[in-house]
């Protein structure tokens, strides 16, 4: 009898989009490449394929005011309700009061597969799902970090997302989110009003990815990952071995660099601060200890003792 393979639909060219889950077992089993959902996260973040977000609730969306490429802030009024219901809970406990501006009508995807640049708080969502695939700590944001919500790509224009609700619900869902101390003192400043206004449904940012809301690939994304996994399948494995004089250059930058000079008799230590700073730069290379401990130790000058 023959089995059936639930991942066969998702892998043929009538499919739009498939989980990043279902990817990686495509790659597997149609093409025999090497894949985990860590990679794909990777690729997203450098932004060598584009994730889209699967929205099976409702959603809307208002097209992002840009200023000079950025996303233009301004300032929201004072009122507690205001601040509570379209600041990320954050920046609320904080007392940051800025909020992405947002113009024209609020408009219905005409698809619940939304693409994304990763340019809002979507980006630290990738980061968190990265980490927990490499079986890493969370990333931690500093004090500073402000979630400003989750940005998308519609008709080729930058949008926020905004789920409907009722204002009292908003309201509760928002205090849940809050220290518990914060939180009582909250509840006793909110009009009764508020907490009974249950009919009239209004627009409020969603500052998360939404727990039915996940992460997929376009087919387009599909096909441009076989091609990266094939290139990369083809390179040839470069040599490791590091000529003397670029050697000694390597050594003086990392002898004269403050951030490296403490690690450089423990070249393995370095490799995480060179990934990082490859990663800004656009560079997925993976790097070797060994060929950093190898380049130090060929590099390092050698004093003769008379």
């Amino acid at each position: 009898m023959q089995q059936h393979d639930p991942y066969a639909k998702a892998g043929s060219k009538m499919c739009d989009w498939v989980t990043v889950n279902e990817a990686v077992h495509i790659m597997k089993k149609q093409a025999s490449l090497d894949l985990s959902d860590s990679d794909i996260y990777r690729y997203a973040l450098c932004n060598k394929l584009h994730l889209s977000i699967y929205f099976q609730s409702p959603i809307k969306l208002r097209r992002v005011r840009l200023s000079q490429g950025k996303i233009h802030l301004i300032k929201i009024d004072d009122s507690l309700v205001n601040r509570l219901c379209f600041l990320d809970t954050h920046s609320f406990s904080n007392g940051n009061n800025l909020i992405p501006s947002a113009t024209g009508e609020y408009i219905s995807p005409h698809s619940q597969i939304i693409d994304t640049a990763l340019i809002g708080h979507e980006f630290f969502e990738t980061q968190r799902l990265l980490a927990t695939t490499l079986h890493l700590r969370r990333p931690l944001q500093q004090d500073c970090d402000v979630n400003y919500g989750i940005s998308v790509i519609h008709a080729g224009e930058l949008f926020q997302a905004f789920e409907i609700n009722s204002l009292s619900e908003r309201i509760k869902q928002q205090i849940i989110r809050l220290p518990k101390a914060l939180a009582e003192e909250v509840n006793q400043h909110i009009p009764s009003c508020c907490l009974k206004d249950h009919c009239k449904k209004r627009y409020f940012p969603i500052h998360h990815i939404p727990q039915d809301a996940c992460f997929v690939l376009r087919q387009t994304e599909l096909d441009k990952l076989r091609r990266i996994l094939l290139k990369k399948d083809s390179t040839p494995p470069s040599s490791t071995r590091i000529s003397s004089p670029l050697s000694r250059l390597f050594w003086l930058s990392c002898k004269h660099n403050q951030i490296i000079t403490p690690l450089i008799n423990q070249p393995y230590k370095l490799v995480s601060i060179f990934e990082q700073w490859a990663q800004a730069d656009g560079i997925s290379d993976r790097l070797s200890g060994d060929t950093l401990k190898a380049a130090l130790e060929r590099g390092k000058p050698h004093i003769l003792k008379g």
